[in-house]
């Protein structure tokens, strides 16, 4: 049983995700953004973040940042609509401080689904 945790500032999506990744035999837990996530994950053991990148308080970006930096082991889904940024940019910047895959929002479950099986056979 994989372990992931799902950090987003949208309760709606984190609990679709949430739910959807629990149905698919998955231990799930959740943080509305960077900063309550880095504490959950100073508790517990994680190995997979589904992260945003634009979220109020501590943004996906430096949380990534951090993940990687304390915990190297841990596996990252980095998903984002983009912002100003625009999606595609923003999503390989992700890519390129740590994130191992990548998402655009709206998520495709069917998409994640099959990412996180390749991630974790």
């Amino acid at each position: 049983m994989t372990s992931i945790l799902v950090i987003d500032d949208d309760k709606s999506l984190r609990d679709l995700l949430a739910g959807i990744l629990r149905e698919q035999g998955h231990e799930v837990q959740t943080a509305e953004e960077g900063n309550s996530a880095l504490a959950l994950m100073a508790e517990a053991t994680f190995d997979l973040v589904i992260s945003d990148i634009i979220m109020p308080g501590k943004e996906g970006i430096e949380t990534i940042r951090e993940i990687r930096s304390l915990h190297p082991e841990v596996r990252i889904i980095a998903m984002s609509t983009g912002g100003s940024l625009g999606n595609a940019q923003i999503l390989e910047y992700a890519r390129l401080i740590g994130a191992h895959e990548v998402i655009r929002k709206p998520v495709e479950l069917p998409a994640l689904i099959e990412m996180i099986a390749r991630m974790f056979p």
